[in-house]
C-alpha cells in the first residue's frame, strides 16, 4: 500500500448536519467514508488524474475539528461500510438519472420503499480529476425535484452501474489503474442500455492483501507492548487499536 494518512474530520458548525468523515489520502487518491456506516453509509473515492496529492494532515479550524487516526481505524469504517453496501437491497423502487451531462459527469438516484432509502450514485470523469461516490439516505425530501428534472432509468441498468462502482470502490489497489475503465463501462451501460461484463478485478487479493497488512501491524503492536515500557496511556491505545485489527479481520472474513 502507498504511503498514507488517515484522520476523521468532525463538522462543529451549527448550520452544519454533515456526518463526521473518516479519511485515507495517498499521493494518487483519497477515500472519504461516514462514520454513520448504519443509517448513512456513504464512500467517495476522489483520484489526482494530472497531478499528485498532499497527504499532510489538514489542520483543525473553528467549523471542523481533524484528528488523526490508525489504519486500522480507518479500516473498520471502511470495511463496515463495503459490507452494508454489498447487503444494500437495490430493487422495487423508482430510478433516475441526471441527463444533462454524458460526457464526463453521471449523477443516478433510487428511491426504494423497502426500506425507506435514497441512493445516489455519482462518477465524475473530469480532466484533472475522478470522482465516485456512493451515498444512502433516508430522506425522500429531493423526489419530486428528481422526479421534474431526471430521466427515468430501468432498475437493471441501475442496479449494474451500482454494482460496478460497488466493485471498484472495494479494490484500493485499483483506483488509478481502472478508473478509466469504470466510465468507460458506466458510460456504454447507460447510452446503450445493454448488460456489460464487470471491472476484472480480483477481490480476494484485496481481501488477502488487507488482511495481511493487518496482521503484521497486530503482531509488531504485541511485540511493542511486550518490548517496550510505554505510559499506561499508550499501553491502553495500543490495546485498544488491536482489538479494532480484530474487528476490522473478522469483518473481512465474513464478506469472503
Amino acid at each position: 500500500m502507498a504511503e498514507s494518512n488517515y484522520w476523521i474530520e468532525h463538522y462543529v458548525s451549527y448550520s452544519s448536519a454533515r456526518n463526521s468523515g473518516v479519511h485515507q489520502v495517498t499521493k494518487d487518491y483519497e477515500i472519504e467514508v461516514s462514520d454513520s456506516v448504519d443509517f448513512n453509509p456513504m464512500i467517495d473515492v476522489y483520484v489526482a488524474r494530472n497531478k499528485k496529492l498532499s497527504i499532510q494532515v489538514p489542520k483543525s479550524s473553528k467549523y471542523h475539528k481533524i484528528k488523526r487516526i490508525q489504519e486500522a481505524d480507518f479500516l473498520q469504517y471502511f470495511n463496515q461500510t463495503l459490507y452494508r453496501l454489498d447487503h444494500l437491497e437495490t430493487s422495487g423502487g423508482e430510478y433516475y438519472i441526471d441527463s444533462e451531462d454524458y460526457a464526463e459527469y453521471y449523477e443516478l438516484q433510487a428511491f426504494i420503499e423497502q426500506p425507506h432509502i435514497n441512493i445516489k450514485l455519482r462518477v465524475n470523469h473530469g480532466a484533472d480529476m475522478f470522482d465516485c461516490r456512493m451515498s444512502i439516505s433516508h430522506s425522500f425530501s429531493y423526489r419530486p425535484g428528481v422526479r421534474r428534472k431526471y430521466v427515468q432509468l430501468p432498475e437493471s441498468t441501475f442496479r449494474q452501474v451500482f454494482n460496478l462502482m460497488l466493485k471498484y470502490c472495494h479494490e484500493r489497489d485499483a483506483y488509478v489503474q481502472f478508473q478509466d475503465t469504470l466510465f468507460a463501462q458506466v458510460q456504454a451501460l447507460i447510452c446503450s442500455g445493454k448488460s456489460i461484463g464487470g471491472l476484472v478485478i480480483d477481490a480476494n487479493k484485496y481481501f488477502d492483501k488487507a488482511k495481511s497488512e493487518m496482521i503484521e501491524r497486530r503482531k509488531s503492536i504485541e511485540l511493542r507492548l511486550v518490548s517496550v515500557d510505554e505510559p499506561p496511556q499508550k499501553r491502553r491505545e495500543l490495546r485498544a487499536e488491536m482489538k479494532g485489527i480484530d474487528f476490522c479481520i473478522s469483518v473481512l472474513d465474513a464478506n469472503r
